[in-house]
């Protein structure tokens, strides 16, 4: 995974699924244990192994990736097949994180862009972002039918006006987003009902912890302390927790100049 760097939202469903196969790993072999010595050293191997498993998970910073000659023509062969919304995200997705094309991933993205899908624009939106062009993903998103009623595309819209320090308008994107989230729940983004439930957890302690952000820069620390507080809850691996951080200069100065 060298050079690859996904979401934290992303890496949270990557860890737990480690987790999860050292744990059915040490389960399996507990059960061949309590079957050979007995009910005690086989519950004394399964705490254990669960135990090490955990810390597997919380030390697990990177992910090995398939070959890139296999994954382009599995890309390929998907694309070919499949045109809907989910599947060209995906594909714009591994063009820029897996292999650093940028201008193609926009390009595809911008192609399909008139269908006004929310899945496609927050796609772009994000790339946008990441390549520093706020402004343009700011546009992008707010042109969508969806703006103001998909709770991805909020957020989306919550990270680009942090990032142009429009504070105030960013938590109210984020307060909504989660509010519609809370609600309807986030939309099918084409994943497995249990991966799909994983991602709701971690989309809402990102978009928790972000507004946390968001506040420690609004000088409001009690509503930080509560944001902070409410992602972590819904966060298993306790090395993405996050806690309020020590002012540093630009938030003191923004402070101030309010």
């Amino acid at each position: 995974m060298q050079g690859v760097q996904f979401d934290s939202e992303i890496i949270y469903v990557q860890k737990l699924y480690y987790f999860l196969f050292l744990a059915t790993f040490t389960m399996l072999t507990c059960v061949i244990i309590l079957w050979c010595f007995g009910l005690y050293i086989g519950l004394l191997f399964l705490g254990g192994g669960l135990v090490i498993s955990y810390i597997a998970m919380f030390k697990k910073k990177r992910f090995t990736l398939p070959e890139k000659k296999a994954t382009a023509k599995r890309m390929a062969r998907s694309i070919s097949q499949d045109t809907s919304p989910v599947s060209i995200a995906r594909f714009a997705c591994q063009l820029y994180y897996y292999f650093h094309k940028p201008t193609q991933a926009i390009s595809l993205l911008e192609k399909f862009l008139p269908s006004h899908d929310p899945l496609l624009c927050m796609t772009l939106g994000d790339i946008l972002l990441k390549e520093g062009n706020a402004n343009q993903a700011l546009y992008v998103l707010r042109d969508n039918p969806s703006a103001l009623i998909d709770p991805l595309l909020l957020t989306t819209q919550g990270h680009v006006l942090k990032q142009i320090e429009e504070i105030p308008e960013a938590v109210r994107m984020f307060e909504r987003s989660l509010q519609i989230a809370k609600q309807n729940g986030f939309p099918q983004n084409g994943a497995h009902w249990f991966t799909k439930k994983l991602l709701t957890l971690s989309y809402t302690a990102c978009i928790h912890h972000t507004l946390a952000d968001c506040y420690i820069m609004l000088g409001n620390l009690p509503e930080a302390k509560r944001h902070y507080r409410a992602g972590n809850w819904l966060l298993f691996d306790l090395s993405l927790w996050r806690y309020q951080p020590a002012p540093n200069c630009s938030e003191r100065k923004h402070l101030k100049s309010r």
